[in-house]
């Protein structure tokens, strides 16, 4: 789901900016740009947005103002700069490229130079970015809400459509199945005009062949689907893969309904449903 937040806090001479995006994704994937300073809460951070955030692209930024006002003592990760080193000139040789690896490339690597901070530092600088990291989840999340809501009517409007098509399915089914049965006894019949058929035997033949062709289990668990989706609609933890997983077992259903199905009108709401289940696939993958 979409989302944007936005806070700020002001710590002696400092500003702290935290900017969050969110955007549909199908899986959670979050991407932190920060200042080296505070390079060290990275993984505070990001457990703190999975804690309040599941699933989705999410892009968080934090600036930090006036920052160079501030000594910061940097150490260098020689043994991680040893290691590009040498990756780097194994990919050189490999790919016979011209040039040679420089400090500059070196420099440019992540982590070969990190800021030095104790336990107890680290502890510091993670309760200054805690705060406005969490009014900023605040802020993206009423935004998210906001458009929960929106969907939530939209996917009730579309159970309930899909809900009386299948209601009319399952009328038309009952005349459906009549007409089928007659429709075999009558071309038995004509193909066996001259050939003696035991009344019995072709009964039981033709009970056989409109059974396999009776939609009444799937019409069930179909059914069933939906009103466990409008229960999951209500829950309040994160119901998007259950909700997904409905939406796959639907499909599936109403698919069975329109093979086993002969009749030109179920066949047609059997494709309005399917066109209303894509349109609810498709905002269900990306929602929490």
């Amino acid at each position: 789901m979409t989302g944007y937040g936005r806070a700020e806090a002001v710590v002696g001479k400092q500003k702290i900016v935290v900017e969050i995006r969110s955007t549909n994704h199908r899986y959670s994937d979050i991407c932190v740009r920060i200042s080296p300073k505070y390079s060290s809460c990275e993984n505070e951070i990001k457990r703190l947005v999975l804690s309040r955030l599941s699933r989705g692209r999410i892009d968080l930024f934090i600036q930090c103002e006036n920052e160079e006002e501030e000594t910061l003592t940097l150490d260098l990760n020689l043994s991680l700069a040893e290691r590009y080193y040498a990756l780097l000139k194994q990919l050189k040789e490999s790919l016979q490229l011209p040039g040679e690896i420089t400090l500059s490339s070196i420099l440019a690597q992540k982590d070969v130079v990190v800021p030095r901070l104790t336990p107890s530092e680290q502890a510091h600088e993670w309760g200054i970015l805690k705060a406005p990291l969490s009014a900023a989840l605040d802020d993206l999340l009423n935004m998210r809400c906001a458009e929960g809501r929106v969907l939530k009517e939209d996917f009730i409007s579309r159970v309930e459509k899909i809900g009386h098509l299948l209601s009319q399915i399952q009328l038309l089914s009952l005349s459906a199945l009549q007409e089928y049965q007659k429709h075999l006894r009558e071309k038995i019949q004509a193909l066996s005009k001259h050939i003696e058929i035991d009344d019995a035997r072709l009964a039981q033949e033709v009970a056989y062949l409109v059974e396999k062709s009776d939609t009444t289990e799937e019409l069930v668990r179909a059914q069933s689907h939906l009103l466990q989706f409008k229960s999951w609609l209500e829950a309040e933890e994160a119901v998007g893969r259950k909700l997904d997983f409905l939406i796959q077992e639907l499909h599936r259903e109403v698919n069975t309904i329109g093979s086993k199905s002969c009749h030109a009108e179920i066949s047609l709401k059997v494709v309005e449903i399917k066109n209303e289940l894509e349109k609810i696939r498709e905002q269900v993958q990306n929602i929490e």
